[in-house]
C-alpha cells in the first residue's frame, strides 16, 4: 500500500516531505544566486540562508531527541570518543614536541655537528666528540663555514655573588656559539656576549637566582673550581629556553677557559677527542660535499688514525641521532613514530565502537529511515543527517576531552619530563583540531549513514528485523580489530616492562645499593686523605675510595693499546678508570684473579693495571701468557682481573675496561654504607665535609639512584605504554559493554522462551557470552602474535635483554578475556532476570 503524506489545510506538509522541499529549494535558490547579479535577486540568498539555518536546526532538534531517547548509546559514545581524543591530543602534543626538538633556530637548516666514525676491527664506533682544536681548523682550512665554535659536556659548577652560592648546569662555548645558535638574548648584544675570555651568558631563570633580577648586564660572578676561582662579567642574559631545546644549560662561559688548563691539555691532540665541534655552513654550500671534504681531516693530522669525520645536520640528531657500524639506524624517531600510531590506534577504536553501536542499532531506526525515504527524502539528505549527528556526538566529546588534556596535563609533562601546554592562540592548533574533530566524526558515522541510508523501504515493513549478514560480518570484524590492538598493547607493555625491570635489578657486577657517590672539590680533592681518615673514624661507613670515573657511560677512553701477538689490523676501545686505593672493596667490583692495588707494592702498583675479563679475553686471544701490555706507549704489568661489570645501559655491549692508580684526576668519591642509620650517617659525612670544605655546598647522590637515572627515557616508555594499554582496553570494554547491552535487548524474547522452558541462569548468560568471548579470543591469538613479531624487533636494540616468556600470552588472554566476560556478563544478568511474562506479553 503507498503511503501518502497528509495535508493540513493544503499547506503543511509530513517533516520528511518538508524537507526533501526544503533541499529543492535549497539547491534552486542557490543555483538562481550564483547565475544572477541583479539587486532583486539578493532575496533569493537571503532565502537560501535562511533554509540553510532552518535545514541545520532540524538536523540539530533530530539529533538531540536520538540522543534523548538512547541514552545509554550516546553517554557510551560520548565518553568513548572523548577518551580516544583525549588520548590523541596528548599525544599528539608529545609527537608534535619532539618533532620540533632542535629546529627552532635561525638558518637551523645551515647547521652541521661534526662527527667521528671511529673503527675498531670489524666495527665503527659513533660519537659527537672531537679534537677540541677541531673547530678553528676546519674554519681555516674550509671557506664555506660561516662560523664554527667548540662546546663542552654539561658540567655542574659553583657561582658565587655576596653571600649567595648556587651549583649550576651549563656549557663552554666558543665564541661562535650564540651565532650558530641564535638563543634570543633578553638583554646584552650577541656580538660581545662571548667575546672575551672574562665573559659569560646566563639564563633568564639562572640570573634571577644569582641577582633576583633578568637586567644583570656589566655584574660581576665568581666561578669557584678546584683549582681556585675566576670572576667572569655578565654580557648576555637568554631568554627561558623554549621547550624544544635539546637538552638545558643555565650558564655560557667561554671554552678557552677550559681549554687553557694544564690538566685540558689533550683538548690540544688530534688524538684525543671529548668536547663537540658545531659549524655553520655558508647559505649556498653542501652539505653533503663538505661532510665528504672532511672525512680525512684527522687522519692527516694524525698518521695511523682510525677516525674518520663527518657532517651530520643539528636539526636530524636528536631523532635520527643513533648509528650501527657507521650507518644512521632509526633513533628516537622509532619512539614518535610508534606513540603516534598508538594514538591514532586508540582514536580508531573509539570510532570502532561508534560504528558498532550506531549499526546495532540499525534495526530501531531502519523504520524510521524507511517511512522518510516513502515519504520522498533523498538518500544524500539522509547520509547529511546521520553523518550530522556524529559530528555533533565528535563536537561535545571534544569539547569534553579538552576539559580532560588541561586536567591531566601536568601529570603528563611529569611523565614524559617536558613542559607541553595547549597552544590556545595558535591558528594552527585550531586547524589541527577541527581537522581531527572532522576526521573522527566522519570516520565513526560514515559506516553507520551509508549503511542506514542504503536500507531498502520493502525489506523495513517486513515481519523479520534482523540484521543483514553483512553487517553482522562488519561488527564482528570491527570487535575484533580493536581487541587485537588491544592485545598488542598490552603484550608489548608485559614485554617493555619486564625488560626496563631486568635492567635495573640486574646484577651489574658491583653493588650500587648503599654506595654513595660525592664531588671532590675544593678541599676535599687536595685533603683527600684527611677526609677519608675522618670518616674511617665512623663504624657505619664500611669503606671510602674516589674514581675519575662516574661508572655511568663512556667517559674516558683509548684505542691506543697493544700486547704481543696482537694483530696489527685489529684494534678494540678500552675504557679508561684512574682509581685510588680501597676502590674494588668499596664498589664491590669482584677479583677474580691476581691482587687488589696495595699501598705496601708502592711502585709496583702504580706501574700496573686491573684489568675485566673481557680486556683479558682480548689480550689473552693469540698469546695465552700475556702479563703486560702497552697503553698509550708505556708498559703496564697486569696484576689484577676483575669480572666483567656493566658502566653502561644495557643496550650496549660488554666493553674492556683498564684500571689505573691514578689520583690525578679522580674526583668521584664514593662511600659505602652500612645498612642501619643511612641519614645519621650521611649527616656525619656532610659534617665532616662542611669542615674541611666550607667553600662549596654539600651534595650526593646514590649509586642506585644515578643507575636508574640511565634509563628514565626507556622508563617513560614503558609507563606511556602501560596507560594508553589500559586506556585501550577501557574503551574497547566500553564499546562491548554499549553492544552486549544492545544484543541482550534484541535477545530479551529468546532469553523469557528459554527462562519458561527451565532454561538456568549459566546457561542464558552463554547465550550472549559465546558470541562476543570467541571473538576476542581469535583477537587474543592475532594479535599475541603480532605482539611477538614486534617486541622481538624491539627487544634487538638490548644487547642484554629477556627471551619472550611463555607467560606473556596467557596472562594477556586472562585479563582481556576477564574484563570482556564480566563487562558482557553484566549486561546477560540484567537480561536474565527480567520476568518473562514482561517480555512474552505481546506473543
Amino acid at each position: 500500500m503507498l503511503i501518502r503524506p497528509k495535508a493540513n489545510n493544503g499547506v503543511r506538509f509530513s517533516r520528511s516531505l518538508d524537507g526533501k522541499i526544503r533541499y529543492l529549494e535549497f539547491f534552486w535558490l542557490l543555483r538562481l544566486a550564483l547565475m544572477s547579479q541583479t539587486l532583486g535577486n539578493c532575496l533569493s540568498i537571503c532565502q537560501l540562508l535562511q533554509i540553510t539555518d532552518n535545514m541545520f536546526s532540524n538536523y540539530l532538534k533530530i539529533a538531540l531527541r536520538g540522543f534523548a531517547k538512547h541514552k545509554l548509546t550516546f553517554f557510551i559514545n560520548l565518553f568513548g570518543l572523548a577518551l580516544g581524543l583525549w588520548a590523541a591530543i596528548l599525544i599528539g602534543l608529545w609527537v608534535k614536541s619532539e618533532l620540533n626538538m632542535g629546529r627552532h633556530f635561525t638558518q637551523i637548516d645551515q647547521v652541521y655537528r661534526i662527527m667521528e666514525h671511529q673503527k675498531y676491527g670489524s666495527e665503527i664506533f659513533t660519537t659527537t666528540s672531537t679534537p677540541g682544536i677541531l673547530a678553528e681548523e676546519l674554519k681555516n682550512v674550509y671557506p664555506e663555514i660561516e662560523r664554527a665554535a667548540t662546546f663542552s659536556w654539561t658540567l655542574e659548577n659553583l657561582f658565587v655573588v655576596g653571600d649567595t652560592r648556587v651549583r649550576m648546569d651549563g656549557l663552554f662555548a666558543g665564541g661562535d656559539y650564540l651565532h650558530i645558535l641564535q638563543y634570543d638574548l633578553l638583554h646584552g648584544e650577541r656580538e660581545t656576549a662571548l667575546a672575551e675570555k672574562t665573559h659569560m651568558v646566563l639564563t633568564e631563570e639562572s640570573a634571577i637566582k644569582l641577582f633576583g633580577k633578568t637586567d644583570v648586564i656589566g655584574e660581576t660572578v665568581l666561578l669557584k673550581e678546584s683549582d681556585g676561582e675566576t670572576s667572569f662579567i655578565v654580557q648576555g642574559v637568554l631568554e627561558s629556553l623554549p621547550n624544544t631545546h635539546i637538552g638545558s644549560f643555565e650558564y655560557l662561559l667561554p671554552f678557552e677557559h677550559m681549554f687553557d688548563k694544564d690538566y685540558n691539555s689533550w683538548m690540544k691532540e688530534w688524538g684525543s677527542n671529548g668536547p663537540s665541534t658545531i659549524v655553520k655552513l655558508n647559505k649556498n654550500s653542501n652539505g653533503d660535499t663538505f661532510s665528504a671534504n672532511i672525512k680525512n681531516v684527522i687522519q692527516q693530522r694524525n698518521e695511523g688514525s682510525n677516525v674518520s669525520l663527518f657532517a651530520y645536520p643539528q636539526q636530524d640528531l636528536h631523532l635520527h641521532g643513533k648509528f650501527k657500524d657507521g650507518i644512521q639506524q632509526g633513533g628516537r624517531i622509532e619512539y614518535v613514530k610508534l606513540f603516534a600510531v598508538i594514538g591514532l590506534f586508540i582514536l580508531l577504536i573509539a570510532c570502532i565502537n561508534f560504528m558498532n553501536l550506531s549499526t546495532a542499532k540499525s534495526q530501531k531506526r531502519a523504520k524510521e529511515v524507511g517511512v522518510r525515504k516513502v515519504v520522498g527524502a533523498e538518500k544524500g539528505a539522509l547520509v547529511s543527517q546521520f553523518l550530522s549527528e556524529s559530528l555533533l556526538i565528535s563536537l561535545f566529546s571534544s569539547l569534553l576531552a579538552l576539559v580532560l588534556v588541561q586536567l591531566t596535563l601536568p601529570i603528563f609533562n611529569t611523565l614524559t619530563g617536558k613542559t607541553m601546554h595547549v597552544p590556545f592562540g595558535d591558528m594552527y592548533f585550531w586547524m589541527q583540531y577541527i581537522g581531527i574533530l572532522l576526521f573522527t566524526g566522519l570516520v565513526a558515522g560514515s559506516y553507520p549513514a551509508f549503511y542506514l541510508s542504503a536500507t531498502k523501504v520493502v525489506s523495513v515493513f517486513r515481519s523479520h528485523t534482523k540484521s543483514g549478514k553483512g553487517v553482522v560480518i562488519a561488527r564482528k570484524g570491527l570487535v575484533l580489530f580493536q581487541f587485537i590492538l588491544a592485545t598488542i598493547l598490552i603484550v608489548s607493555t608485559l614485554v617493555v616492562y619486564q625488560q626496563i625491570n631486568f635492567a635495573l635489578n640486574q646484577n651489574l657486577g658491583y653493588e650500587k645499593e648503599q654506595l654513595l657517590v660525592i664531588p671532590l672539590e675544593g678541599n676535599l680533592d687536595t685533603n683527600y686523605d684527611a677526609f677519608k681518615n675522618r670518616l674511617a673514624g665512623n663504624s657505619d661507613i664500611l669503606s671510602v675510595s674516589r674514581c675519575s670515573h662516574s661508572l655511568l657511560g663512556r667517559n674516558s677512553n683509548t684505542g691506543n693499546v697493544d700486547w704481543e701477538g696482537k694483530d696489527p689490523d685489529f684494534t678494540a676501545l678500552f675504557e679508561i678508570m684512574r682509581v685510588d686505593y680501597d676502590f674494588l672493596e668499596t664498589t664491590g667490583i669482584k677479583l677474580i684473579q691476581g691482587e687488589d692495588f696495595n699501598t705496601a707494592k708502592g711502585a709496583d702498583s702504580v706501574q700496573g693495571a686491573i684489568i675485566n675479563r673481557r680486556a683479558y679475553e682480548l689480550i689473552t686471544n693469540d698469546h695465552p701468557e700475556a702479563i703486560s701490555f702497552n697503553l698509550g706507549g708505556k708498559d703496564r704489568t697486569i696484576t689484577g682481573v676483575v669480572e666483567d661489570f656493566h658502566f653502561q645501559s644495557f643496550h650496549q655491549n660488554m666493553e674492556p675496561v683498564i684500571i689505573l692508580l691514578d689520583r690525578t684526576y679522580a674526583s668521584n668519591g664514593f662511600i659505602r654504607l652500612g645498612t642501619d642509620n643511612i641519614q645519621k650517617t650521611i649527616a656525619s659525612v656532610r659534617t665532616v665535609a662542611q669542615e674541611l670544605n666550607p667553600d662549596f655546598p654539600f651534595q650526593y647522590t646514590f649509586m642506585d639512584e644515578n643507575y636508574a637515572n640511565m634509563y628514565n627515557e626507556d622508563v617513560r616508555i614503558r609507563d606511556l605504554a602501560k596507560y594508553f594499554s589500559l586506556l585501550t582496553i577501557l574503551i574497547s570494554c566500553l564499546g562491548l559493554f554499549g553492544l552486549s547491552a544492545h544484543i541482550a535487548e534484541q535477545k530479551t524474547k529468546e532469553i523469557g522462551i528459554r527462562k519458561v522452558l527451565g532454561a538456568s541462569t549459566f546457561s542464558i548468560l552463554n547465550v550472549i557470552n559465546r558470541e562476543f568471548i570467541t571473538i576476542v579470543a581469535v583477537s587474543i591469538v592475532i594479535g599475541s602474535g603480532a605482539g611477538y613479531w614486534l617486541m622481538q624487533d624491539w627487544l634487538a636494540g638490548y644487547a642484554y635483554k629477556i627471551d619472550f616468556e611463555w607467560w606473556f600470552i596467557p596472562l594477556t588472554a586472562v585479563v582481556i578475556l576477564s574484563i570482556a566476560y564480566l563487562t558482557v556478563t553484566m549486561q546477560a544478568l540484567k537480561a536474565s532476570r527480567v520476568n518473562p511474562a514482561m517480555t512474552l506479553k505481546s506473543e
